[in-house]
């Protein structure tokens, strides 16, 4: 499963120039034992699909072989297939394609323009259904900003709020397909958070951050993380002179400090790694 995720992330950074790398991925694909499962969860075929209609017909034709494998696959599991990328719009979908509310402000107009224009760069459905989705998500968010044409701040805030939503549905491919799919409703979409946005790889980033800065501030941090701290500056695993009198290890670290009068020696503290003894002398 990891192999396979990496795979498809470098895939998905390929560009048209490096056709070698490519279809080298292709092929790893192709031998990674890829299940049902993993094609819905990763979105792999969305991915390969893209290179169907490359220029280069090595690509083209280890992409269209791989997709064509899968489709048999699925069936076979009994999957229904999804309705193809590059497959045009139906002559009745064309002649529903178009936004049914037209009573909007310019400005509102040219916000849900931009929502639709991402929409169509998807698989997930037809052209129709593009417009409908783009309409019900441009007026859920004017429901969060009521009285856009007499407040200003209401008016910046509705803007920035579809903005955002274009930004992530650019990168969020699996976000899109679930809400041209039915399974993000617009309102929910229009109310949900910058992570909740994110895609998956930037909100697993953003959680690791926030664990490493929480444990950061633990006053323990620096006996939890010692190892990782002295393996990076080179500091081995050596033993030292001293011995715990707890556990009998020698890994044990100690410091000096001034405790007593000017003319005592200094006391010295020591603490065991393994067991955490502490103990001074």
């Amino acid at each position: 499963m990891v192999e396979v995720k990496a795979l498809v992330a470098e895939l998905s950074k390929c560009g048209d120039d490096n056709s070698e790398r490519v279809v080298d991925i292709i092929k790893a694909l192709d031998e990674a034992g890829v299940t049902v499962s993993m094609l819905h969860e990763l979105r792999i075929g969305t991915v390969v699909a893209k290179y169907r209609k490359n220029e280069n017909a090595e690509v083209a034709e280890a992409a269209k072989a791989l997709v064509k494998k899968w489709r048999e696959m699925a069936a076979a599991a009994g999957v229904k297939s999804e309705k193809k990328k590059d497959d045009a719009p139906t002559k009745e979908e064309e002649e529903v394609a178009g936004f049914s509310n037209l009573d909007v402000s310019d400005f509102r107009s040219n916000l849900r323009q931009r929502l639709l224009d991402v929409l169509k760069g998807s698989a997930a459905a037809a052209s129709a259904r593009c417009y409908s989705v783009a309409e019900a998500v441009e007026a859920a968010v004017c429901d969060l900003f009521p009285q856009l044409d007499s407040d200003t701040q209401r008016k910046r805030d509705y803007a920035a709020k579809v903005r955002q939503l274009i930004f992530n549905l650019k990168k969020n491919d699996d976000l899109r397909e679930r809400l041209l799919a039915g399974g993000v409703a617009p309102d929910r979409l229009a109310s949900m958070s910058a992570d909740e946005l994110a895609p998956s790889h930037i909100r697993e980033q953003r959680a690791q951050a926030r664990n490493f800065h929480h444990d950061a501030r633990s006053l323990d941090w620096s006996k939890k993380n010692r190892d990782t701290i002295n393996k990076q500056i080179g500091v081995d695993d050596s033993k030292g002179m001293f011995q715990c009198k707890a556990c009998g290890s020698k890994r044990v670290s100690n410091y000096e400090k001034q405790t007593r009068s000017a003319d005592e020696p200094m006391t010295q503290f020591f603490e065991c790694v393994d067991c955490g003894k502490r103990w001074r002398t």
